[in-house]
């Protein structure tokens, strides 16, 4: 986007946020990370307290793409975008421009599917949009530039401080019984979920089951509840196209705080067992902007309520949701139901 939008002094700013530039009198959003890099330039449509919730991406990706698609026209680029499959239902793109923030603007998903956006004032719908929940078309990278930046993330990021995932005033703990079950959703299959798992422990005071008595419990607390992650070490390996693979050990926290900071939720199934380790798979599901991340793991025995230890992965990222039914969980009876440890 820089380099077909030269911006005077861009590439000299510090971490924030920018709005001072402007494309034929619209203002413009450039936004630089933490790690002095720009991050996002586009159309100024919203405000950036608005892009706090799930659809964050998705407020981006409409700056992006509405700049983009002006900046390209007439040019052989308009005819590649024109393969995105974004249709304008109303108006056309060049409208963008002619938006000032005083308009309406609404927006519709369809689970794994994808968008309707429009931007209406005074009952007359002046732009609307249709597009894919794909991430490729979201962030504007291809697969290869997804996993480079994937990976470049996953070797920085730093959780300070590790917070639960769940709020204990918000759970209603049974008074009699020493063993709840904090009752999640499933993804796909119904041994596939996010339930969290909780027992009395000599104060009689309710904590995440991490003991070697109930491992499959144990386990399932490990990845979806980020307080019983502290002290595990993740070696992981970055599966990536082109047969090609990057190794690296990082705190499992981080990589748990890494996919929650990019809107995922997690999910976990347990898949088999050995005499000496656990292994199974664990999701971490992007719906709004249609990709998952599958880590699958590998946890031994004799590191199970240790609160400290390694465990293995290897790790495949943005796989889109619509190939789920097709090629991602061929084996999908392998996964065990969690109360089950026979």
């Amino acid at each position: 986007m820089a380099s077909l939008l030269p911006l005077s002094g861009v590439d000299t700013l510090s971490a924030g946020t920018y709005t001072h530039f402007s494309y034929q009198s619209h203002p413009l959003i450039v936004r630089v990370n933490v790690w002095n890099e720009v991050e996002h330039i586009g159309l100024r449509l919203f405000e950036e307290d608005t892009k706090t919730s799930t659809f964050f991406f998705i407020y981006d990706f409409l700056e992006r793409y509405l700049l983009e698609w002006n900046l390209v026209k007439g040019t052989d680029e308009e005819i590649r975008l024109g393969f995105d499959n974004v249709i304008c239902e109303t108006g056309s793109f060049a409208d963008a421009l002619r938006l000032d923030g005083t308009e309406k603007f609404n927006m519709v998903y369809q689970p794994f599917s994808g968008y309707q956006v429009s931007w209406s004032k005074e009952d007359k719908e002046l732009l609307a949009l249709t597009f894919e929940a794909d991430y490729q078309l979201i962030s504007g990278c291809n697969l290869i530039e997804l996993e480079k930046n994937y990976l470049k993330n996953m070797t920085r990021f730093r959780l300070d401080t590790c917070h639960s995932s769940y709020k204990k005033e918000d759970i209603s703990f049974p008074e009699n019984d020493t063993f709840y079950i904090k009752k999640g959703t499933s993804f796909f299959i119904e041994n596939i979920r996010n339930d969290l798992y909780f027992q009395k422990d000599e104060k009689q005071e309710w904590k995440l089951i991490n003991n070697p008595q109930k491992p499959y419990q144990s386990i399932a607390n490990l990845f979806l509840a980020k307080g019983a992650s502290e002290g595990y070490q993740l070696s992981v390996t970055l599966d990536m196209y082109g047969y090609k693979e990057a190794k690296d050990t990082i705190r499992l926290k981080d990589w748990l705080g890494l996919c929650e900071q990019e809107g995922c939720t997690s999910f976990f199934g347990m898949k088999n067992k050995t005499e000496s380790t656990y292994m199974g798979t664990v999701f971490m599901v992007n719906e709004a902007c249609g990709y998952i991340h599958m880590l699958s793991v590998t946890v031994p025995v004799h590191d199970i309520g240790k609160q400290e230890g390694f465990v293995e992965g290897r790790l495949f990222v943005y796989i889109p949701t619509r190939s789920l039914r097709n090629n991602l969980l061929m084996n999908i009876t392998d996964y065990k139901t969690i109360k089950d440890e026979n």
